[in-house]
């Protein structure tokens, strides 16, 4: 647990070097957003067991380049007629997070064959985003490890006995180590019924990506649905995925309407459906023999929840229902998700 704690809050202490390496204006310095998933808001401990991510996004760029973060990376970005078009406003965006999956039988300390592997996955995420007022692209490469170098096994250790709940006994048997590359892209519409976000509104959200990796491979679809009072002026909020970044705003910061004078509060519900070709977390490891079990080659996810804005800060909750992911799986999983964003 302890390297993993040193990341973190090495991560927040080096926030305000970071912003000001921006040199940008106060109350301009992008968007930083936590994520929390875990399985205890559906009542159990099992599978998709926990999730947590820190995202930062820069404020809006004239080009990629002129980030003095990563903007020397993707630099070349700004001269690609696919994302150069000058109509589009710009941002990088920058993440850390950890996953972790467990079987449902955590008491064995031998291999548990007909059920999911023990796994971690620690990674850092970095790319773009280009958007305008009806559309958002994100293209997203996440590198990392699964496997001990993940350090799940420490972070679930340290809660459970925090907590003094009983510590699963069979990480010895969980996937080897190995490292990870995912490269993600995400396109999403907004259909709106108003432009001003005023009053009571709805909007849509569809969207369709896909991710290729040693990690994961696969394609998805999905559609957001939001009906609230003073909507926030951006793309939704969903859970941790591939190509997840923040609720970056479609305006300056610090005009923004989603961060004006106002209180926002809205429902909403996301389903998604996932053609997978791979995912080591149930295939097992790409380049030496493992744990692994047969994972059904479709997925949905269907979400629902509310969200709240005010000021410069945006909170959201989601219950997240998901279909069987590999056969013999005795239930569909339920889980929660927890997303609280400050735009500075």
């Amino acid at each position: 647990m302890k390297p993993r704690l040193t990341l973190f809050f090495l991560s927040l202490v080096a926030l305000p070097s970071l912003l000001s390496a921006q040199g940008i204006d106060e109350n301009n310095y992008g968007t930083l957003t936590t994520y929390f998933e875990n399985d205890l808001f559906g009542g159990t401990d099992q599978n998709y067991t926990n999730g947590a991510r820190v995202s930062w996004t820069s404020p809006n760029l004239k080009r990629f380049g002129d980030d003095d973060t990563i903007g020397g990376l993707v630099s070349l970005f700004d001269d690609v007629s696919w994302t150069g078009d000058t109509t589009y406003e710009r941002n990088v965006a920058i993440s850390i997070g950890q996953s972790m999956y467990t079987p449902v039988d955590v008491r064995s300390t031998t291999l548990v064959a007909n059920e999911r592997p023990y796994a971690g996955w620690l990674y850092v995420g970095f790319g773009i985003i280009w958007k305008n007022t009806y559309v958002k692209n994100s293209l997203i490469f996440n590198i990392g490890v699964v496997g001990p170098w993940s350090f799940a096994e420490e972070t679930q250790r340290y809660v459970h006995e925090s907590r003094g709940i009983d510590f699963p006994a069979g990480w010895n048997n969980q996937i080897g180590n190995e490292i990870g590359i995912n490269v993600s892209y995400e396109r999403m519409w907004r259909i709106r019924d108003r432009k001003d976000n005023h009053g009571f509104d709805w909007d849509i959200l569809p969207y369709v990506g896909a991710t290729l990796g040693n990690v994961n491979t696969h394609a998805n679809v999905g559609t957001e649905i939001r009906l609230g009072y003073n909507l926030p002026d951006d793309f939704g909020t969903g859970a941790i995925t591939e190509s997840s970044t923040t609720p970056t705003a479609l305006e300056n910061p610090g005009t923004a309407k989603n961060w004006a004078r106002r209180f926002g509060v809205h429902l909403f519900v996301r389903g998604e459906g996932r053609a997978i070709a791979r995912n080591i977390f149930l295939d097992g490891n790409t380049f030496r023999d493992s744990h692994s079990v047969d994972k059904y080659p479709f997925v949905a996810d269907l979400s629902a929840g509310i969200g709240m804005n005010w000021k410069n800060t945006k909170l959201s909750y989601a219950y997240i229902y998901r279909t069987k992911e590999f056969k013999g799986q005795e239930s569909e999983q339920i889980f929660g998700s927890l997303t609280f964003s400050v735009n500075f």
